[in-house]
């Protein structure tokens, strides 16, 4: 007999999905590859993962599982979210999702079903360990465009059949029990083992959540004044200035606010990159940035110009996602907002760093301890009690 689950999902932030003319809709195939992702990230096999998602090689299957959609058709749409904000006071939230510009997305605190069933052939034991990977994409990630910079929160209101035990769907408070709990059940279930060049939930040195410490607010002076001294962003320094954050909008424009705050102008980079672009760099420069995502572009108003670095291998361009992961959850009716730390090999063997401008390439490297920038930020917002760590 085919099992059944109904999820009633609501969209938390801005859903930028679509088809290949950028369109906004719903996609099952975008769907089930971020569960896949985490399917990977909590240690599922790779013979699970092609029993349970299917698999298109040699030894092709549709898989156990399916999933499809319903009260989806009359989802409203809307475009260019950065022209409908005041981008002065939205700064935070306009450089998040720089990208996004005129694209159509799904408005948030929409409802849609989403429906998965499990072939007759599927045990107790794939329903738990796909279940588990549903919980960790609507708790801890994203969907969509820019889902990494927490565009695209989707949560689980309600489920209809009969859950495995020890996964609670809906957030409650205090969340960091909530959230500490249900990683500890999913751990329980004891199939996991660290897929190579994967992020490994389970690994506390590599996968962190920490929590927005709203009521510390009254802390972000100082800490702006920490990370931008000796630099040039003075207009940095009280462009954000509210004193409590009431709605998913604020809180992700404040936590753009503190990554943009942190990167700009900052060196190595600042200075290499503007070396580059007049001309006075003639070695490998190193820069920090590229650990938060690439490919990585800058540009300087004063020169008129900029570039990009890029991922290269085998002479072409690869995307690396960032390890530093935004997520919004809406608790009753509050927001909480979460910085996620997932590490793994940043760059593949034999590949490289590539500084492009104006058709011509320099190579550029990564400090010794590739994770610096992203170490410092997580800590300058600890040691400020900006936000504090859950697991």
């Amino acid at each position: 007999m085919m099992r059944k689950f109904k999820l009633k999902c609501r969209v938390i932030t801005p859903l930028f999905m679509g088809g290949a003319n950028q369109q906004a809709e719903l996609r099952t195939q975008s769907i089930n590859g971020v569960l896949r992702w985490w399917f990977r990230a909590l240690g599922g096999s790779f013979e699970d993962e092609k029993r349970l998602f299917g698999w298109g090689g040699e030894e092709a299957n549709q898989g156990l599982v399916r999933i499809s959609l319903r009260n989806f058709d009359n989802l409203k749409t809307d475009t260019d979210i950065f022209q409908k904000i005041d981008s002065r006071r939205y700064n935070g939230i306009s450089y998040l999702g720089f990208s996004l510009r005129q694209r159509e997305y799904i408005k948030e605190n929409q409802t849609f079903d989403l429906i998965i069933r499990f072939h007759p052939k599927a045990t107790d034991d794939d329903i738990k360990k796909f279940f588990s990977a549903v919980w960790c994409a609507f708790n801890l990630g994203n969907f969509g465009s820019r889902s990494r910079r927490g565009f695209g929160s989707i949560m689980v209101e309600g489920v209809s059949g009969e859950l495995p035990e020890g996964l609670e769907f809906r957030p409650t408070q205090p969340i960091n029990e909530w959230i500490k709990r249900n990683l500890r059940n999913i751990k329980g279930l004891i199939y996991w083992k660290p897929r190579k060049n994967t992020p490994y939930v389970f690994d506390s040195s590599k996968f962190e959540i920490y929590k927005v410490n709203t009521a510390n607010l009254s802390n972000l002076k100082q800490w702006i004044q920490r990370v931008q001294r000796d630099r040039r962003g003075n207009y940095l320094k009280s462009s954000w200035g509210l004193n409590n954050i009431t709605d998913w909008m604020e809180l992700l424009d404040f936590m753009g606010f503190l990554l943009m705050a942190f990167r700009s102008y900052r060196n190595p980079d600042y200075s290499s990159a503007k070396d580059i672009l007049e001309y006075k760099m003639r070695q490998s420069p190193t820069f920090e940035r590229p650990i938060f995502g690439l490919p990585l572009g800058f540009y300087f108003s004063s020169l008129k110009k900029g570039g990009m670095i890029h991922l290269k291998k085998d002479g072409k361009t690869l995307r690396r996602a960032s390890p530093l992961m935004f997520k919004i959850l809406k608790v009753n009716n509050s927001y909480e907002g979460f910085f996620i730390v997932a590490k793994s090999r940043f760059m593949p063997e034999n590949s490289e760093l590539s500084f492009e401008v104006q058709r011509k390439s320099i190579t550029v490297n990564l400090p010794q301890n590739e994770w610096n920038a992203l170490d410092e930020f997580i800590k300058s917002l600890q040691d400020n009690g900006l936000i504090s760590k859950i697991v």
